[in-house]
Formats: C-alpha cells, sequence, structure tokens
C-alpha cells in the first residue's frame, strides 16, 4: 500500500513553540528513512517531526500517564501525548498540556515505571508552570495556528499506508535549541515532583534514577560535540545525588500488574515491528518462538516484506489467542485493506469497531475501508462512521479528507468543503483554508453549524494571512 506522506504544515510555518524537556540532543530528524514504515512518497523535512497515530498505543500511553497525571492534579481529559517517530530518547512539553515522547525514548526504556517517571518528569514541567514563568507562551492567532500545528501532529496522512501506525505532518520550525534552556532549578524541581507522582501513582520512583543513569551516559557520548541542547541540561551528579535523598524518602510502591506489564510489551513489540527492518525483527523473533509477542512481531514483519501469507497466518494465531481484542482485530484490518481487500477489511474493521466503539481510530479505518468498496450503501455508512470519527478525535485529518470524499460522493459540496477547510486547518495554507471555508459558507444554510463553523475559520484564515 502507498500514499502521499504530508509535510504540509504551512499554516503553522514560522510558529514557534514553548518546549520543556528532560534531557535530549535535538528536536530534529536527520537523515529520516520514510520506507521505516513502508511510506511511499516526497522525504519529509529534515527540522520537521514525524508523529506516530495507533490507537493500541494510544490507549496504552493513556494507560501509563493518566495515574501520574491525576496523582499531579491534573485532569488526564486536558492533557494530550503525542509520540514522534525518532531514535533519541527524547521528550518534552509544549505549548500548555501536551507531552511528546520519541519513540527511541519508549523503545529503550527497559520498564513500565522508566516511562512513568518520564511522564511524571514532564508533567512537574507542566505543573510547575515553567513554561508561563518564561514568557514563551504564544497568544492570538499565532496560537490558534500552533494548536492547528498539534491537530496535525495527530493527522495521518492520504492513503494511510499504514493506517494504524499513521503520521502526520509537523512544522518546519518546531523549536529553537535557545528556548530548550531550563534552569537546573526547574530541573531540579522538576525531578523532585516527578518522583512524588510516581510514587504517588503506586509505581517505583527509584526507576527515575535508572532513566537519569542512561541519559547520562547518553550526554557523555556527546561531550566530544558542541550540541546546545544537551549543555542547557545537565545531568550533574548533584542532580542525582539529590534525588537519590528525595526517592530514600517515598513508599517503594507495588510492582506493575501483569496486565500493566502485558500492554506494555506489546507497545514496545509493535513499535518496534513497525520502525525496524523487517528482516531483523524475524531474526529477533524466529519462527520457533510461539510466545504471543514474537507472533505480534513477526505478523507485522511479514506484512512488510510483504509476505501476505505468513502475515495472515500469524494474525489469525493471535486472533485465536483473543478473539475479543479489538486492536488485533483492527491490525488485520489493516492488513486486509492495505493489500486491496477492502470488502474483508470492512468487515473486520465492522467487528473491531463493535468492540470498541469509541475508539476514533478504528471508526476512521471502518470509514476508509468502506469508501474503497462499491457495496450499496457504503459511502452513506462510510460518511456516519466519519463523522462519529471526527467528534471523537478532531485532531485527524485523513479522517477529515475521507469525510469530504464521502460527502462529495453523495453530493453534499457544503459538507465537503467544510470537512476539507478543518483538513487545511491541520496541514495546508491559510489560503487552503480560507477558499474551502469560504466554499462551505456560501453553499451551508446561514446560521446552521456547519456555516458558523465555516465563518470562525475564515476569520482565523484571513487574520493569519495579514499577519
Amino acid at each position: 500500500m502507498t500514499g502521499l506522506l504530508r509535510t504540509g504544515a504551512a499554516f503553522v510555518l514560522g510558529c514557534v513553540l514553548s518546549v520543556a524537556g528532560l534531557n535530549f540532543a535535538s528536536l530534529s530528524l536527520p537523515g529520516l528513512d520514510v520506507t521505516g514504515l513502508n511510506f511511499a512518497g516526497p522525504a519529509v523535512a529534515a527540522d520537521g517531526p514525524i508523529f506516530i497515530r495507533d490507537a493500541e498505543i494510544e490507549s496504552t500511553l493513556r494507560r501509563v500517564a493518566d495515574p501520574i497525571l491525576r496523582a499531579a492534579g491534573v485532569t488526564p481529559a486536558t492533557t494530550d501525548l503525542y509520540l514522534i517517530r525518532d531514535q533519541e530518547m527524547n521528550a518534552f512539553v509544549a505549548n500548555g498540556q501536551n507531552i511528546f515522547l520519541h519513540t527511541g525514548m519508549i523503545t529503550r526504556l527497559a520498564t513500565i515505571d522508566q516511562l512513568r517517571g518520564v511522564i511524571a518528569h514532564e508533567t512537574a514541567h507542566i505543573v510547575g508552570g515553567h513554561l508561563a514563568r518564561r514568557g514563551q507562551a504564544m497568544t492570538g492567532g499565532r496560537n490558534i495556528m500552533l494548536l492547528g500545528m498539534l491537530g496535525a501532529a495527530a493527522a495521518g496522512v492520504a492513503g494511510a499506508p499504514d493506517a494504524s501506525v499513521a503520521i502526520a505532518a509537523g512544522s518546519q520550525q518546531v523549536a529553537t535549541r535557545d528556548m530548550l534552556a531550563f534552569t537546573r532549578g526547574e530541573e531540579a524541581a522538576a525531578d523532585q515532583a516527578g518522583v512524588r507522582y510516581v510514587a504517588a501513582a503506586g509505581g517505583d520512583a527509584s526507576a527515575v534514577l535508572d532513566v537519569l543513569r542512561t541519559l547520562r551516559g547518553q550526554q557523555a557520548l556527546l561531550s566530544g560535540q558542541t550540541d546546545p541542547y544537551a549543555q542547557t541540561h545537565p545531568l550533574s551528579s548533584e542532580r542525582i545525588t539529590m534525588l537519590r535523598e528525595k526517592i530514600a524518602t517515598l513508599p517503594r510502591g507495588e510492582p506493575p500488574s501483569a496486565e500493566e506489564v502485558y500492554w506494555y510489551d506489546r507497545m514496545v513489540t509493535k513499535l518496534d515491528a513497525f520502525l525496524d527492518r523487517p528482516s531483523q525483527t524475524l531474526r529477533d523473533h524466529p519462527p520457533s518462538d510461539q510466545s504471543e509477542m514474537a507472533r505480534l512481531a513477526r505478523a507485522i514483519a511479514y506484512h512488510r516484506q510483504p509476505d501476505l501469507a505468513r502475515a495472515g497466518h500469524e494474525m489469525d494465531a493471535l486472533i485465536a489467542m483473543r478473539p475479543d481484542d479489538p486492536f488485533y482485530i483492527e491490525l488485520k484490518g489493516q492488513f486486509l485493506l492495505e493489500i486491496g481487500k477492502a470488502g474483508e477489511a470492512v468487515a473486520t474493521y465492522r467487528r473491531a469497531a463493535e468492540l470498541a466503539p469509541k475508539e476514533a481510530l478504528i471508526l476512521s479505518g471502518l470509514g476508509r475501508a468502506l469508501l474503497n468498496t462499491e457495496a450499496p450503501g457504503a459511502t452513506e455508512e462510510a460518511r456516519d462512521v466519519l463523522v462519529r470519527s471526527t467528534r471523537l478525535d478532531g485532531r485527524n485529518s485523513d479522517a477529515l479528507r475521507d469525510l469530504a470524499l464521502a460527502e462529495a460522493r453523495l453530493g453534499n459540496e457544503g459538507e465537503a468543503a467544510l470537512a476539507t477547510a478543518e483538513r487545511f486547518a491541520m496541514t495546508g495554507t491559510a489560503r487552503d483554508v480560507l477558499r474551502n471555508a469560504t466554499r462551505a459558507a456560501d453553499l451551508l444554510p446561514v446560521g446552521s453549524p456547519g456555516w458558523r463553523r465555516a465563518q470562525d475559520m475564515i476569520t482565523i484564515a484571513r487574520r493569519a494571512l495579514r499577519r
């Protein structure tokens, strides 16, 4: 399956994010190899982020993060998590309550408690108001455009080549390193608060020390380079000693439950299998290993080769193990859709949606599969499913694109133009937004909800163009 990997976030071009972080070498993506996720299309700008969407992975991240957020007094529903494809051990917060994690951070951590520690540290930057105090928050039209970029961070690509592990474009400039210099006091405060949050959530706060030791080793490897960001986040012995003393006063916490470990292992296995070369995945998980995680890794690797028969065999074995698992069923639907078996994909996605009716990305996949069939009523059903999907997750430009297609096929040109304007608000230019929102306003009934939304976008786009 091929698709166009979009880089278009020109509407948010020039926006600057206020960022707080743990300890990163860079926010850029040098030498990006888009083939690692089976995407075809133009290369992505080296300084633009690649964001991964996956219903199962996002569900697992929420399992890890939500107890930490609640322990910090933060409402989970007000905090968004974004996953960036980058091999660096990296995490940061941006423009309020948005936590960004690099895939390299997740795949190189050893335990769920270590991941809790990273999320807790970033949460502490949010609670501590470190961004606001630095006077780098944006207002007005720029802030609105930033929200568009954050929407693009969660969006898919046209064609959805890896529908469950989908990508959205970022901006040409996400952050500058001179904005990332947090004081020793802010970093120490985030350390101290972060371990309290881990302990309050029932985790093992001592795992944070393991993360810092790993990052300190990474910093030592970078010592011969002049990376200003690494220099602005020193992992001093004093900082680690202070943290060790704080942890000694906290309860040890309970080990993660078997269920927590299971979902964590599935997340890491799935990421590794989509990001590593299939040949490497198959070496790491040979057919002699009949464990569930090995089968999952092989299913993805076989699909990416592609070896359709073996991929199907492994997926059927996984579903036999867990017949009511919506994420395994969704993954099978993805595989079927990508090899052109849209009719079978519809039935599979429909089953997944029955099991997880509020998973917006699963509904989006069902809508896309329906649009690829010629069954009677498929377009109407696709439209209804995609409306549900976008109401649950308004950040998915892929679903908005498919919704626009469904509305156009049904002759609803005003609704199609509105959905297209919404999509361009995430991934296009202000002129694209203005053109489509104006068309929507001309076609929709005056005073209707869609007409009012089109008017809002016209105002925002004109403001952006004036700037």
